[in-house]
């Protein structure tokens, strides 16, 4: 704690990039951001630099992962798909997603909890356009870093109010948090997944439509 303090944006980059590169750690860059969104109710950080060292160090991180899974991605979904969840058919249909809606795909992918790594290998393995990914990438490690830096600036209250039950007993407090990122995560997935599916409805109508009007005009 007294590095992060010392540190905080240079910590703040250095675990977020490592964990958009595909290490997992214990606990998510969500819980620091969120965490980080609590020093801005503090006034001890700046909410712009923030969300600048978190879209930059998301966006290389991801970009790194990306290069690695375009390069060996295909032979490691081969043999460790399955620990990702990701069996060949979900694979298949994971990489005519991406092709066919690269930035939603991305954009919305990555937001979800616990996809968003998935998503990114999925990506690279696909061989999807670099230069298409990145500014996807980059849109949607912007909208993370708002969602739960502004969590935890609107916890900031809440927290001072429960902070001397935390001293006491700081598993109320990862509980506390957990219940939090369950419920942002939970919003976001919602939201998104809605978006995404009236969007592929409508997209799918307008494709009837034009096969119909085909078929008329040939008849």
């Amino acid at each position: 704690m007294e590095f992060l303090d010392a540190n905080q944006y240079l910590s703040l980059a250095a675990y977020v990039g490592v964990e958009e590169a595909g290490v997992p750690f214990p606990v998510p860059a969500d819980a620091l951001i969120m965490f980080m969104g609590y020093r801005v109710y503090e006034g001890v950080a700046n909410p712009i630099v923030v969300v600048v060292v978190v879209v930059a160090a998301a966006t290389a991180g991801a970009c790194v992962l990306y290069w690695m899974a375009r390069l060996i991605g295909p032979r490691f979904l081969d043999r460790f798909g399955r620990f990702l969840h990701l069996t060949p058919d979900r694979r298949v249909r994971a990489e005519r997603w991406i092709n066919r809606n690269e930035v939603p795909a991305v954009v919305i992918g990555r937001l979800i909890p616990g996809f968003r790594i998935v998503i990114t290998i999925v990506a690279g393995a696909a061989r999807a356009s670099f230069w298409t990914f990145l500014p996807s990438a980059a849109l949607s490690a912007l909208i993370w870093a708002l969602i739960y830096m502004g969590i935890g600036w609107a916890l900031g209250k809440q927290y001072e109010q429960l902070e001397p039950a935390i001293d006491a007993d700081p598993r109320i407090g990862f509980v506390i948090l957990l219940g939090a990122l369950v419920l942002a995560g939970s919003v976001v997935v919602f939201r998104m997944r809605r978006k995404l599916v009236l969007r592929l409805w409508r997209r799918a109508s307008e494709r009837a439509a034009d096969e119909d009007l085909s078929d008329n005009g040939s008849l």
